[in-house]
């Protein structure tokens, strides 16, 4: 049932009410709450919040029943002295929250900030990286191994998080190509760690996956940029010539650990003998490979929203696991969903209140209740509400939605437009 226009005079504990008011004319750290107590009322009449609404569904049917009986005459909930003298103390507590609540926002906003400029810089020497490689610069495994080296440092600690990046504008062919190696890499090396892999074992799985598309490079353009829907039979046998090309360009390359090169090689191969370039079955394939291979996937269908295989993430997530649990294997398939969590960055979700949510960092501590960029109608989205569901208790994620199914002002609003990348932080 849709929101219905409360009068205020009818305010009532039990009622669940939005208040229509910006976030910043009134004290509550929520516009949305169920009336627990007089003060509360008290804090509304003393605000003269009168943009009120209220959800029928979600309040106390007695209470609903008293205000909409026409035979039972109106009159206003009486707020006695004490009362409005304890709404002063509650008050002041519910601003020091929305204080708190503020300081938290700030400092996610640095965090996105930081984590944008990170995420731009690596992208630029990933791309310098893969240019030096097609030339068979063997300097290119020096900066390969200063990227992996930082990642692996943050993934080293006791708590990391998996937070989302949304660039500003589509890049360069070039610049796709590296941000994909960027996107692939994080999440192999969070998955390593996961799996217990060793120290080399991990640093193998974080080069083979930022070089995994290294072969696309000498792809033909027209061909790279067409939706896979779009592509001829022989434009397709080409795309699938680039495990062969990557595994070409660093055999090349003086110092490329056999171990990475067979990553590049393999990561497109099937356990049930499906796969590309060479058709390989079960223990043909590495583990490594196989897992790179999942990753893969899971970039790709969260990432190309011009294609009709676009999911969001936590239907990638089910995807993989339904098809995809027996080529790759389920040895990888399930600690990578386990290393995502529940609902992963770029998750589209549903929460308790009706709104909508884009997940924006994982919580390794409650994996239901992540930091959220929150879809508000009367909010300006130059600057939405970012929310911490760990620390926001008032709020649940109920679902994750299909981005195909939400209105197209909420994703614009969400930036779930732009191009997703992740990057890898510290607690």
């Amino acid at each position: 049932m849709p929101w219905l226009p409360l009068d205020p005079v009818l305010l009532r504990l039990g009622l669940y009410i939005k208040i229509d008011h910006a976030w910043m004319d009134h004290p509550f750290v929520r516009n949305i709450f169920t009336v627990s107590s007089p003060t509360e009322i008290a804090i509304i009449r003393k605000h003269q919040l009168t943009k009120l609404l209220y959800d029928p569904e979600r309040s106390h049917a007695d209470v609903v029943a008293a205000i909409t009986d026409p035979s039972i005459p109106v009159k206003e909930f009486e707020i006695d002295a004490e009362t409005a003298q304890d709404a002063e103390a509650d008050e002041a507590s519910i601003l020091k929250e929305k204080h708190l609540q503020l300081q938290t926002v700030v400092e996610h906003r640095k965090a996105i900030e930081e984590n944008v400029r990170v995420y731009g810089e690596s992208t630029n020497e990933v791309a310098v990286m893969m240019a030096m490689a097609n030339a068979g610069q063997a300097d290119m495994l020096r900066s390969a191994s200063k990227i992996l080296s930082n990642m692996g440092n943050v993934v080293s600690q006791g708590e990391v998080a998996l937070s989302l990046v949304c660039a500003e504008s589509r890049p360069e062919p070039g610049q796709e190509l590296a941000m994909q190696g960027i996107n692939v890499s994080a999440l192999a090396t969070l998955t390593a760690k996961t799996l217990g892999l060793s120290q080399e074992e991990t640093e193998f799985v974080g080069m083979g996956a930022l070089f995994h598309n290294i072969g696309m490079s000498r792809v033909p353009l027209a061909v790279r940029v067409k939706n896979e829907e779009d592509l001829s039979p022989t434009e397709v046998k080409l795309l699938r010539m680039y495990p062969q090309l990557g595994k070409e360009i660093l055999e090349a390359i003086s110092g490329v650990p056999e171990a990475v090169i067979e990553i590049v090689y393999q990561h497109r191969e099937y356990l049930d003998g499906t796969g590309f370039p060479k058709r390989l079955i079960n223990g043909d394939i590495s583990k490594l490979a196989r897992l790179v291979g999942a990753i893969v996937e899971y970039n790709l269908l969260t990432n190309d929203q011009r294609s009709s295989r676009y999911l969001g993430s936590g239907q990638a997530l089910a995807y993989l696991y339904t098809k995809l649990k027996n080529k790759y294997g389920p040895d990888v398939i399930e600690p990578f969903i386990a290393t995502v969590t529940v609902f992963p960055p770029g998750s589209f979700v549903e929460l308790d209140d009706s709104s909508f949510g884009l997940v924006l960092k994982s919580n390794t501590q409650e994996r239901l209740r992540p930091v959220i960029m929150l879809y508000e109608r009367q909010a300006s989205h130059d600057q939405p509400a970012i929310i911490d569901l760990a620390r926001e208790r008032s709020l649940s994620i109920i679902r994750a939605l299909d981005p195909k199914g939400l209105p197209d002002r909420v994703k614009e609003a969400l930036l779930t437009t732009k191009l997703k990348g992740y990057v890898i932080t510290g607690k």
